[in-house]
């Protein structure tokens, strides 16, 4: 048996086995599943994506993403930026974090590679004689 997770008509995730469906029939808001259990539906905004896939480590940390916090390895504060790899490069793909949100990516957060050297200045003067 091959199953998937479709919204019911509250829109709950629902686990649907592909031998229930007995139909699919294309709207303007997305593929109706037509089942006997009744009809499910397939997500089409990123808050019933979020509601589908929230349970397997989905999260919205902006407006424009919905990130599996599972594959996220790094968070630069500077940037609000989450990245899949660690170290990253210009070329590494990433995801926008809204400031509400920065405190689900905080725990990404990895020490800054400091190379602190002393002054080596003295610390007192020396009196010129006059």
């Amino acid at each position: 048996m091959s199953g998937f997770r479709l919204l019911d008509e509250d829109g709950k995730p629902v686990e649907v086995e592909l031998e229930e469906v007995l139909a699919i029939r294309p709207t303007s808001n997305g593929p109706e599943f037509h089942t006997k259990r009744g009809t499910f539906y397939y997500p089409t905004t990123l808050e019933e994506f979020q509601s589908l896939l929230g349970e397997s480590g989905f999260e919205r940390l902006d407006r424009g993403n919905l990130v599996n916090m599972n594959h996220a390895v790094a968070f630069d504060k500077k940037t609000r930026k989450v990245y899949f790899e660690d170290p990253w490069s210009k070329d590494s793909l990433f995801a926008t974090v809204s400031e509400a949100n920065m405190h689900k990516v905080m725990h990404l957060v990895r020490e800054e590679q400091t190379s602190y050297q002393p002054a080596a200045k003295k610390l007192f003067w020396t009196r010129k004689e006059v």
